[in-house]
């Protein structure tokens, strides 16, 4: 490849990150002004935009590098982004689930203050049900079909191949998301935590067990609640 190619293929790279950490920030941003002034209410559209723009700041990191590595090309770098809005299509579905999950549970007043569950079973309930997805097969083979697209014979990036490639994310993380509701759906703390596991699972070698390690914490955490 010319010097000239190279600076090319750099320069895409660079505006591929550049604006994927834009509009990740972006989302962060307002998740932040929102966690500072959140309003408690049920109402589920209001849920639904908090929902999606929190997952779209906690959803792209992780994708980022793999796009990164495949933006190739004036062409690639169009189908990078065209990937990414598919990426995100399947996130904004499963928030539209979880905004009303929210309010329904709002509604029958079992969320305190901070938007997190009140009962302790309920959130020893919910963190082992996060912590069995971690170690369950269906985690396994989403993780392993994620990190096979870093492969240089996968598929270029389009809009069909995000939304399957969301598809599978959801598949892989949603039970995880749902932690949230343990920790306070606003806890920043917990939305740095949970994207840096996941930027973890899919960047780390794969004979290291971050998944299965997570999954045991999670239930060791489900234990304490119970009997503490």
């Amino acid at each position: 490849m010319s010097a000239q190619a190279s600076l090319r293929v750099s320069r895409e790279q660079l505006a591929l990150g550049t604006a994927g950490i834009a509009v990740s920030a972006l989302c962060w941003a307002w998740s932040l002004r929102a966690a500072a002034h959140s309003s408690h209410g049920a109402a589920v559209w209001p849920l639904f935009a908090m929902w999606a723009v929190m997952m779209g700041g906690m959803m792209i990191p992780p994708e980022l590098p793999d796009l990164l590595r495949r933006a190739r090309g004036t062409e690639a770098l169009g189908g990078a982004a065209l990937f990414l809005s598919g990426y995100l299509a399947p996130w904004i579905g499963f928030s539209l689930g979880a905004a009303a999950l929210h309010a329904a549970l709002f509604d029958a007043g079992v969320l305190h203050h901070g938007m997190a569950l009140a009962d302790r079973g309920a959130q020893a309930a919910v963190l082992a049900a996060a912590g069995i997805s971690q170690l369950s097969p269906l985690k396994k083979d989403c993780l392993a079909r994620c990190r096979s697209r870093e492969a240089p014979a996968s598929l270029g990036p389009s809009l069909r191949s995000g939304v399957t490639s969301g598809a599978v994310s959801v598949g892989s993380c949603g039970m995880l998301m749902l932690v949230l509701f343990v920790t306070g759906v606003m806890s920043v703390p917990a939305m740095c935590a949970l994207t840096a596991l996941l930027v973890i699972e899919r960047v780390s070698p794969r004979w290291v067990p971050v998944s299965a390690l997570a999954g045991v914490a999670l239930l060791a955490c489900a234990g304490w609640r119970v009997i503490a």
